[in-house]
């Protein structure tokens, strides 16, 4: 009788064992396929890039994203080069699942999708998400602290400094000041602009509106600061350009930045430095102080 009741017990005790097994492999991805640029940088931050084997062409950070298989673009994705990397988790952004997250499914493939990166809220959320996912809850903890602080101390040194009026382009018609595509005020852009002592001279709610070099003029910001990933390349060109606009204050003061996409367009641990850059541009008189404060 006791030696039924050990065996038992020690059956009972292996399918735990094996339970408990399989559901930490299911828990724990090794192999990750990230469809969004912003999401394969927060898995770099939280110490995860091993489990990386597959990005879109668009991700440039960490630098060793550069040597990784790519799998298409960020609303093209190719199927059949994410079937063949084998990955156990495909993560992806809300509005990209809306458009192909269901036929990634349809080929037998675990998704986890983000559900938005709207705010600062919502980019510190992901993070924290990820974590989870990735077992990785202390180092999102870790990191979500380090961003906050970090935005902080920029908004305690700009809080007494001149606020500069700022219109932030993100999109224009190349070589002319057509089609001109501007940051509303429903993003984490514009927060990081109000943090970084800005204010933004475009009240629309919307994240992006597209104006006309009229609309520049009734604006007239003291500032015009151009996102642009090119901006090593062209950016004489741009500031060419931008000279054509005359009659705007920002241009006749030479005050039009062009700011690398960089800093700007990445929804991740990065804003801190999307803040920072955007604050020394717009308070240059700052920047020792920036520098003391890293």
């Amino acid at each position: 009788m006791i030696r039924k009741t050990f065996f038992r017990g020690l059956l009972t005790a292996f399918f735990i064992f094996i339970t408990c097994l399989y559901s930490y492999s299911d828990d724990n991805p090794k192999r990750i396929v990230s469809l969004s640029p912003n999401l394969t940088q927060v898995i770099y931050a939280l110490g995860a890039w091993e489990k990386v084997v597959g990005v879109t062409i668009y991700d440039d950070f960490p630098a060793e994203a550069k040597e990784l298989p790519k799998i298409g673009g960020w609303i093209n994705p190719n199927y059949e080069a994410i079937i063949l990397l084998k990955p156990d988790l495909v993560v992806l952004m809300k509005d990209q699942d809306t458009i192909f997250g269901e036929k990634i499914r349809d080929l037998g493939l675990k998704t986890y999708v983000i559900d938005s990166n709207d705010s600062i809220s919502d980019i510190l959320k992901s993070i924290s998400d990820l974590g989870s996912v990735l077992n990785k809850n202390q180092e999102a903890t870790i990191l979500r602290n380090n961003i906050e602080t970090n935005l902080n101390k920029i908004k305690e040194l700009t809080k007494d400094s001149q606020k500069k009026k700022v219109l932030i382009v993100v999109g224009r018609s190349p070589g002319t000041l057509e089609d001109i595509y501007v940051i509303g005020r429903d993003n984490y852009i514009n927060e990081l602009l109000t943090i970084a002592g800005g204010e933004n001279v475009v009240e629309n709610k919307r994240l992006s509106i597209k104006i006309t070099q009229e609309a520049i003029l009734y604006f007239d910001p003291d500032i015009i600061v151009e996102v642009n990933h090119e901006k090593l390349n062209r950016e004489s060109e741009i500031l060419n350009t931008w000279a054509n606009l005359k009659l705007a204050k920002a241009v006749r003061n030479n005050q039009v930045f062009i700011l690398s996409s960089t800093f700007l367009l990445h929804p991740s641990q990065r804003i801190v430095d999307g803040a920072r850059v955007l604050a020394e541009t717009l308070h240059p008189e700052l920047k020792e102080k920036y520098g003391n404060n890293n």
